[in-house]
């Protein structure tokens, strides 16, 4: 059975035109299945652990909704085990769909996709842990100034205004750099797999990356790969401000190894103590304000349509 968790209120509100596309083709072909629609923020966990305990031999959860949806619906599931797991993009970012490389705006190809799978594949889950409280992630976590940006440019009037001119990917730069001259940096002290700390004085921010990006299509961690039991960490710290302007198009390029600062490496667990509380994320939800986390990769987590 299909389940799809569509949602209608939030994102760029593009998900009731998408869903329309979607239930057209499923009621042309006979399609079983449920919708079912979070109406508050953060009702979509609850959704997906329903569905995730169902007595169902073969559930087949879809979320049709942006990369924050995604993300409460991860948090919802109970029993991974149990089902298999696809998007339909509706949102600004789609950094999430991007990563499994889903065609982000041609609707009818991935609902074909989707009625068509004949397998699955499964990719690994990044996992966060602060203070007694754990957040499962898809796409990324992070410190810092991209927690600072990924979680203020849902409510900013900035991602507004480019999402009518359609120029949604420049939310994240003009944010970022308005983001960055008011933020304070701290000290990091990491350690990666269990390994001595290492200390990063005037640390700008860390990202834990599952996929490559975030932030709408920001390469944080080109190589990042969702198969291989790692987590890719990218972090930059001892940089002046006035010289990001000179990094930054760099990052944008994916060539973040040419800019001195950057620190980029993969493992399975890091844990970081910071000087002072940062602002974390996850997925560009706010985790809350940190001083000590604990990052961690969950191998082959979850199941894929294929």
């Amino acid at each position: 059975m299909f389940y799809f968790i569509v949602n209608e209120h939030g994102g760029s509100g593009q998900a009731v035109g998408v869903w329309n596309k979607v239930q057209k083709i499923l009621d042309e072909r006979g399609v079983k299945y449920q919708k079912f629609v979070p109406e508050t923020k953060g009702y979509a966990a609850v959704l997906a652990e329903q569905i995730s305990e169902k007595e169902d031999d073969d559930i087949r959860l879809i979320v049709v909704g942006g990369d924050g949806t995604i993300n409460e619906v991860l948090n919802g599931i109970r029993s991974f085990e149990r089902l298999k797991f696809m998007v339909i993009p509706t949102g600004s970012g789609n950094d999430f769909s991007r990563g499994l490389g889903l065609p982000l705006k041609n609707t009818e190809k991935v609902v074909d996709m989707i009625l068509n799978s004949t397998g699955i594949k499964t990719i690994d889950l990044g996992m966060v842990e602060s203070g007694g409280r754990r957040r499962i992630f898809g796409i990324s976590s992070g410190l810092g100034l991209n927690a600072l940006v990924g979680t203020e440019i849902n409510r900013s009037k900035i991602k507004n205004i480019m999402n009518k001119l359609h120029l949604n990917s420049l939310s994240y730069a003009v944010m970022t750099v308005k983001t960055l001259f008011t933020m304070k940096t701290s000290t990091f002290k990491v350690s990666f797999d269990g390994g001595a700390f290492q200390e990063f004085d005037r640390a700008i921010f860390l990202a834990a990356m599952n996929f490559p990006c975030e932030g709408g299509g920001v390469p944080m961690a080109p190589k990042a790969n969702a198969n291989d039991g790692k987590l890719s960490f990218t972090l930059a710290a001892r940089i002046p401000k006035w010289k990001c302007f000179i990094a930054f198009p760099f990052l944008l390029a994916a060539r973040q190894d040419l800019i001195k600062g950057f620190f980029m490496k993969e493992a399975r667990t890091v844990d970081v103590f910071t000087s002072e509380p940062n602002v974390s994320h996850t997925d560009g939800e706010l985790f809350g304000k940190v001083n000590k986390i604990h990052y961690e990769c969950l191998a082959q987590k979850l199941k894929i349509l294929l």
